[in-house]
């Protein structure tokens, strides 16, 4: 079969490699659209020793497809808990001792879904629901883990900085939960997409709740400014941060991360897309064949989102 293979910094090559045979459990799918992100343009640029690990290594991990037994149009989030460790005791799924590695391997034409993942995060698609929708199941179920995190509550503002996919997609999950986000930064053209997702631009400034899903460094500074005495800012991605302890300890502020989703947001996910409460689509912007997944991730078009990848 055809597969995208990473081979370091820059460099991914399509390459034919050996059609993936499964064990007791594990399922093989036929895979009829992959979706890019940004975890994905950054790996291409970087690496991503979480993610993809050493080099050569297969690429993607948002996507949805036909299992090849049965029949059926499925989803499947790249992990699972094991159920059985400390974290997972403790109800600390994301923290699960067992959770690598992650299912990557999207940009292919198959993909097999490894058993420990696909007994407890492998979905059937509703009917109706169109596959390059459900393939946004694995960030929607992190945004979902995000806000629950973050302890977002009915009447809150909250301020998303940044309004690419993510930053969208908090958005409406805030709003979901009876808060009104607020979506601070981000391009024009991005901007305004804010209402279709429930949220209106603004400064952010005060806000009970920040959420930082920009990815810069700026941001995360940002994100410790804007907010309120007493609240609460979500630190959505990784990076290294100079934090104000004065404010940290005289306005009591709660600093959080999120990593990851769980179970739980999964299957919540999956059913906020089938709702049709939000134009899902249009975060997909543009579509490529797998032999134009390295051009793109090397120079993203103007107004990209996320493109569905076709293999």
């Amino acid at each position: 079969m055809r597969a995208l293979i990473f081979h370091g910094p820059g460099d991914v090559r399509l390459e034919e490699v050996p059609r993936p045979e499964p064990g007791p459990g594990d399922v093989l799918v036929e895979v009829e659209v992959a979706l890019t992100d940004g975890t994905d343009l950054k790996a291409f640029r970087r690496g991503h020793p979480v993610l993809l690990g050493e080099p050569p290594s297969p690429f993607g991990h948002e996507f949805c497809g036909i299992d090849t037994v049965s029949g059926h149009r499925v989803v499947s989030a790249n992990s699972a808990p094991c159920g059985e460790c400390a974290a997972c005791r403790r109800g600390q799924e994301t923290l699960c001792e067992r959770l690598y590695p992650l299912l990557n391997g999207a940009y292919a034409e198959l993909l097999l879904v490894p058993e420990r993942i696909a007994r407890v995060n492998l979905h059937r698609v509703p009917r109706g629901l169109a596959p390059e929708i459900a393939a946004m199941v694995e960030p929607l179920a992190c945004c979902l883990h995000g806000v629950d995190r973050a302890g977002v509550e009915p009447g809150q503002t909250v301020a998303i900085l940044g309004a690419g996919p993510i930053g969208l997609m908090l958005c409406a999950c805030v709003a979901d939960a009876g808060a009104r986000p607020v979506v601070v930064g981000g391009r024009p053209e991005r901007r305004a997409l804010a209402p279709l997702f429930g949220s209106t631009p603004g400064d952010g400034r005060g806000a009970d709740v920040v959420i930082e899903a920009a990815g810069t460094e700026q941001a995360w500074r940002d994100a410790v400014e804007l907010v309120r005495p007493g609240g609460t800012v979500l630190f959505f991605g990784g990076r290294e941060l100079a934090v104000d302890t004065f404010r940290l300890h005289y306005e009591e502020l709660t600093l959080r991360g999120a990593f990851h989703h769980t179970p739980r947001t999964v299957r919540a996910a999956l059913a906020f897309l089938a709702s049709g409460a939000r134009p899902w689509e249009r975060l997909v912007t543009h579509e490529v064949s797998l032999e134009g997944v390295p051009g793109l991730l090397a120079d993203p078009p103007p107004g990209l989102l996320k493109a569905a990848v076709r293999p």
